[in-house]
Order: C-alpha cells, then structure tokens, then sequence
C-alpha cells in the first residue's frame, strides 16, 4: 500500500467504527432519544448506512451521499444534542482535497440550534495552506440550514495540529468526545479491527494519547 492508500484505509476503519457505534445506539436508544434525533435531524438529513465509507479513496474523489448524515453515538458532555459527520474528498488534486463537516444539532430555550464546522486539508495560496478548521452554516451542499448559527463562514480560520487526513480526522473527533475517550477509542479500534498495522492510525494515537509507544499485543 502506499501511504495515501494507508492514510485512506485508517480513516475508514474510524468512520465505519463511528458509524456502527450510531447505528447501534439508534437501534437500543429510548424513545425520547430517537425522538430527539428524528425531530431535529432527519427533517433534512437522512442516516447514512455505512456502505458508502468503503468508497473513501476507492473513488478518487467522491462524497457521502447529498442528504445524509454519519451519525455517531452521542457524548455524555452535550446529552441532548445529535452529532453527525459528512465528507468530501479529491484526492486527484495537488495537494489532496479532503473536507470532514461536523454538525452538532442541540436545543436551547426550547429552540432548535445548529453549528458546523469542516475540517479541512491545506489549500492551494498562501492564507489557508495549513490543516485547519472553520464553521460554517451548512452540512455538506450549498443549502443553509435554517437553525444554523449566524456565524462567518470564513473566520475565524483555525489551525490544526494535524500533518494527514488521519490526524485532521482525529482533530475532528477529539472535539466531540475529548482526549481521555478518543484515546479510549483509537485504542479499542487498534486492538480490535487490526488497525494496529496501519501506522498512520497508530501514530495518531500515540500523538493522541501523547505516548511513545504502546505494545497492542498485550
């Protein structure tokens, strides 16, 4: 495998681990919680089944079907609240194109609220040619969300301390669950799907979790 075949297959064994985590909390979630989700979300976006991760990098450029969401199973920081990936990437461009959207879909003095955010790969010039972060107003096409938060969809422009598109995906993940359960979580998806040959997966982890080394034999 090359390296960019490497870094494509570290980010599908992470969005299909989250993917399956969400389809299965759905699946047992009380009838307030599906409520919650179905109220806020599925008005406009549709749960994404897991198959279309498998065309990351497989399909040099490609993107998560238009209308539907990666759902993830949700963080006990924001409990009421729906958090959900889409991606788009093009990795015939120099330098590769790759755009994860987070949205997070919550409720406030009774309000339905939305705030989004992509991170993303270096850009071609010299103001965004780092990996970074902005927010923006929509979740993948053009359309605004009518809940979204007014917000300047250009600044702030944040950097990432990210090298490839498996750290910026971590970055991405880091935000929604926090260090101690992205660690929790690289280190199950190492020991558990065979990912600990995939050194790109296994360095964000290290970097991550801010070890040297970790034997996932033991």
């Amino acid at each position: 495998m090359t390296d960019q075949a490497d870094q494509q297959a570290a980010v599908r064994l992470i969005l299909e681990r989250l993917s399956t985590e969400g389809r299965e909390w759905y699946r047992s979630a009380k009838g307030e919680d599906v409520d919650f989700f179905e109220k806020r979300v599925s008005a406009n976006f549709a749960m994404l089944d897991g198959k279309e991760i498998h065309t990351i990098g497989r399909k040099p450029a490609g993107s998560f079907p238009t209308k539907k969401i990666l759902l993830t199973k949700p963080s006990s920081k924001e409990k009421e609240a729906v958090v959900g990936f889409w991606l788009r990437w093009n990795f015939n461009e120099t330098p590769a194109e790759f755009r994860l959207f987070l949205g997070l879909w919550y409720e406030t003095n009774g309000e339905r609220n939305f705030n989004g955010y992509r991170f993303e790969t270096p850009e071609t010039g010299e103001e965004h040619d780092y990996f970074h972060c902005q927010p923006c107003r929509n979740f993948g096409d053009k359309d605004l969300l009518p809940e979204a938060a007014l917000v300047s969809e250009k600044f702030p422009t944040i950097p990432l301390n990210a090298s490839n598109i498996v750290e910026l995906t971590v970055c991405a993940l880091m935000a929604t669950l926090g260090r101690k359960k992205m660690n929790q979580f690289l280190r199950k998806l190492l020991m558990n799907s065979g990912g600990s040959d995939n050194g790109f997966l296994k360095n964000a982890y290290l970097r991550c979790s801010k070890e040297s080394f970790v034997d996932f034999v033991q």
